[in-house]
């Protein structure tokens, strides 16, 4: 019973480390986008964009981003880097 109970505790304790892994994410209004570093900022973040990121709700790349934008950000930490995921424009 007493080991039942310790792999059940760690099954929690595994998927709650887990779930504080996943990816973050922040709403705002683009403040600068700078095509060379294929960065935008929002809420005073610097956001760092690479093949893999998905754009959705009307964007199709990181060209569709302009400043005044209301977007919806979902980031990785990558080091000291956010690196964005997911942008889509925000309702």
């Amino acid at each position: 019973m007493l080991k039942r109970f310790a792999y059940a505790a760690s099954a929690t304790l595994l998927l709650s480390l887990a779930a504080a892994a996943q990816a973050d994410d922040i709403e705002g209004e683009i403040e600068s986008v700078d095509a060379d570093s294929q960065t935008l900022t929002v809420q005073g973040i610097t956001f760092h964009t690479d093949d893999n990121t998905d754009y959705d709700d009307g964007l199709s790349s990181f060209d569709d981003l302009e400043v005044g934008q209301r977007v919806e950000i979902d980031f990785d930490y990558d080091g000291e880097r956010h690196l964005a995921t997911e942008i889509e424009l925000d309702d």
